[in-house]
């Protein structure tokens, strides 16, 4: 007992000695910030985990009271400039990641999570030219393919008049067509008893837990020792969800590196492409190849799935917006029983305006996004940030800056068709910034403009009680999530005539 006195007496003393030496002597003690959050990471944890994904919200609150610039923990600065952001994480910049907070998300393996930007340009030019728009307007009727399978779980619901959760829809799809990009043969979660709902919290359980295990990385060796029988007993559906799908996508990953080709496609996927390209003999290619499938599974499903709902609710909310959509669409020739092109959705004006005032408000990426410049130290006005020092920002805070988007909690396409909208556009980064940008960004957004074209056109929605907060993100956690208790888009359908 004394023991155990002894080194919880220890342990204590030495983060508050070391909570000292963050405060007073470290190269970050004279930025601005609460005290709390630069002497230790409990500040953070409490936010992040405790309150589950609310440090977004409390380090708005700190450019609040604090300025530009803030330390939001021991080691990282954040800042709120939109310029600055822009010029400092521009594609030319060589900027690592920071490895503490990326590595949960999808391992050291996967491009996403990927530290030094020499090696994440070698990782990304396996598959960076397999995600050009070009390659992916092949896949066009992949993706309408899938949008169908959509539509016949909608004209069921539409027939009997029954409620449908169509944010659950959505994410469906999403996934089905990302896994169909990715892997050998989709995950098919349309044609599934559960309508993919297992998937979908299964999701966000590893959303939650990836978030807690960057506080918690310590009890990971704990965790390896507890007996499978005892440890598969702790286990929560959700959880034994995420272990089925890994385990499904190492089949594919075992085939792919066996050669073993799918008899139903004769297309080529993008972890076979990976295959095909990989060059660097020291890695575990195994490990890569699972690592990248489930961080594009991962991230192709909840952000594209979270923003066609946000664009659905805000047109259903408003007669007019769905009236001068549908008019568009009319006069441009566009019908719903016809595939649909790509490349004349994106010249329409109005319809565009919609998609991009949606990707505002859905924001994309949730949290922020830190990198590091280990070459220089970095100047933000007064302030020097050493080199080697994670430097991060926050696309939602930049999309609901009043300064450059007036009224930004209200919808309103018609500001991406001014003349000024152009200018505007470099301030929108629902994808990243940078060379870091999102790799599978070409194919969400025809994803989006494709299915949002094809509901309009198809089916009359009414709202069913359906608020903005059921919505809105509420748990920054990597993706942007509703409240826990959020039923989604509830929806009644009604099939067009015209």
């Amino acid at each position: 007992m004394l023991f155990l006195i002894s080194l919880l007496g220890g342990i204590l003393l030495w983060q508050l000695l070391l909570s000292m030496y963050y405060l007073w002597f470290s190269s970050l003690s004279h930025i601005p910030g609460p005290k709390l959050a630069a002497g230790s990471l409990l500040y953070e944890f409490y936010y992040e985990v405790v309150c589950s994904g609310q440090y977004t919200r409390k380090i708005e609150k700190m450019h609040e009271v604090y300025g530009p610039i803030v330390r939001i923990n021991p080691h990282e600065v954040h800042i709120k400039d939109p310029d600055f952001c822009i010029e400092e994480f521009s594609p030319v910049k060589k900027l690592d990641k920071y490895g503490w907070w990326y590595r949960v998300f999808g391992g050291p393996g996967s491009t996403i999570s990927t530290e030094d930007y020499r090696l994440h340009k070698a990782r990304r030019a396996t598959f960076q030219n397999f995600l050009s728009p070009r390659v992916i307007r092949g896949f066009v009727p992949t993706i309408i393919d899938k949008l169908k399978q959509a539509s016949l779980v909608m004209d069921r619901h539409a027939q009997t008049g029954c409620l449908l959760n169509l944010s659950s829809i959505y994410r469906c799809m999403a996934a089905d067509v990302v896994s169909a990009y990715v892997l050998p043969q989709s995950l098919n979660l349309l044609q599934s008893s559960d309508l993919g709902q297992g998937f979908q919290s299964s999701l966000r359980f590893f959303f939650e837990a990836a978030t807690a295990m960057r506080y918690l990385g310590f009890l990971e060796p704990l965790m390896a020792i507890i007996p499978p029988s005892i440890f598969d007993a702790m286990l929560s559906d959700p959880a034994k969800g995420l272990i089925k799908l890994v385990k499904t996508l190492e089949g594919y990953v075992d085939d792919i590196i066996q050669g073993k080709k799918n008899p139903q496609t004769s297309r080529t996927c993008l972890l076979e492409r990976i295959n095909i390209n990989h060059r660097d003999e020291n890695e575990n290619f195994r490990d890569r190849l699972l690592q990248e499938a489930e961080q594009f599974i991962v991230a192709g499903s909840e952000t594209t799935g979270h923003t066609l709902s946000v664009i659905t609710f805000y047109i259903i909310q408003e007669a007019e917006i769905q009236g001068k959509l549908r008019e568009e669409l009319a006069n441009a020739g566009v019908v719903f029983d016809e595939d649909l092109e790509i490349a004349k959705l994106q010249t329409l004006p109005y319809l565009s305006a919609v998609i991009t005032e949606g990707l505002r408000f859905s924001h994309g990426v949730g949290s922020r996004l830190p990198r590091i410049n280990k070459s220089r130290e970095v100047q933000f006005k007064q302030w020097r940030i050493p080199a080697g020092v994670p430097i991060s920002m926050t696309s939602r805070l930049h999309h609901e800056d009043a300064r450059l988007f007036p009224e930004p909690h209200s919808f309103r396409p018609d500001r991406w068709l001014q003349p000024e909208s152009r200018s505007l556009k470099k301030y929108l980064s629902p994808f990243g910034h940078g060379s870091r940008i999102c790799p599978g960004m070409h194919l969400a957004l025809y994803e989006i403009y494709i299915t949002i074209a094809h509901i309009l056109l198809k089916f009359e929605i009414k709202n069913c009680g359906t608020i903005s907060a059921d919505l809105v993100s509420v748990h920054d956690l990597g993706a942007p999530f509703p409240k826990h208790d959020s039923k989604g888009l509830q929806v009644k359908l009604e099939a067009r005539n015209s």
